[in-house]
């Protein structure tokens, strides 16, 4: 691999909607030694109805600038281009992503896939609103990347991907959700990873223990009731923990990434183990180290 950077993700969950709060995380990052950020697009209240809010985006563009540090951005929980109900909103929101992210001076923009619908004109519907949006992303620079999260297999979302089969689209293979979900799907995570390797442009790296809590398919909304310390003492669900804390044969798969250049992102729930954070990025350098190219 040739890493760019080592990056760590924010959350919208713990700034709500706040710049101050974004600032202090931000900065602690910062002097915690890291690269980059992942920014959620929804990390202050940048977006309204589809729209960029220009004060708003001002005042992050003036945070920005004053820190030492990188960026790519993360889509808002409420992006998806499946929403047919509210569809034109939907494609607004997504232009808005992109706009965000060209504004910022970021390159990378990570979209989940979500699920592959059961009905095949809504897939038709989500493919051709990416191909539009691919087309804005190239004449923004931005580098649109779809992640596979655990509520499918990774397969579908290579497969969705080498549909579009354009340039500014490309994957953002997040190791945590495949290992999950080939744990629930039955396929093979490291043969996972191989799939994906020719689309792979963007990686998250995070831990869990493998074990699938099925309410996670009866929908993200009641998943998000059980407490994370229940999920936690567990060892259920996508835990987002620090590289080496679960089961996640990180190492295998990163040895598989040879080819890979770009940002090592960690995703993981930081705001839980500040006190660890230069151990988790000592970690996170030391699997850098292991697997990179000379």
């Amino acid at each position: 691999m040739k890493v760019k950077g080592i990056g760590i993700n924010a959350h919208p969950e713990h700034t709500a909607g706040e710049i101050a709060k974004l600032e202090q995380d931000l900065t602690f990052f910062q002097s915690t030694g890291y690269d980059y950020v992942e920014l959620p697009a929804d990390a202050i209240d940048v977006l309204r109805c589809g729209r960029l809010a220009p004060s708003q985006l001002g005042e992050i563009k003036a945070l920005l600038s004053e820190l030492d540090l990188k960026y790519t951005v993360h889509a808002p929980g409420a992006l998806d281009l499946r929403d047919v109900n509210n569809l034109e909103t939907q494609k607004e929101l997504f232009r808005a992503c992109i706009e965000f992210t060209s504004e910022i001076g970021a390159e990378i923009f990570v979209y989940h896939y979500g699920q592959k619908a059961r009905d095949p004109q809504l897939e038709d519907v989500h493919h051709r609103g990416m191909l539009a949006m691919a087309d804005y992303a190239e004449s923004c620079g931005v580098r649109i990347c779809v992640e596979n999260i655990e509520i499918d297999t990774v397969a579908n979302t290579v497969d969705f991907v080498r549909r579009v089969e354009r340039e500014s689209v490309g994957m953002t293979l997040d190791l945590g959700h495949a290992y999950l979900a080939s744990v629930r799907f039955g396929f093979d995570f490291l043969e996972s990873v191989l799939l994906a390797k020719p689309y792979v442009q963007h990686i998250h790296v995070q831990d869990n223990f493998g074990r699938f809590e099925e309410l996670r398919l009866a929908g993200y909304d009641q998943y998000k009731l059980i407490p994370y310390r229940r999920l936690l003492a567990l060892g259920k669900g996508d835990l987002h923990l620090p590289p080496g804390w679960g089961r996640v044969p990180l190492d295998a798969a990163l040895a598989l990434l040879g080819d890979y250049e770009g940002v090592f992102m960690l995703e993981y729930h930081y705001q839980r183990y500040r006190p660890q954070a230069r151990e988790i990025l000592e970690a996170a350098r030391g699997y850098v180290e292991r697997h990179s190219s000379p």
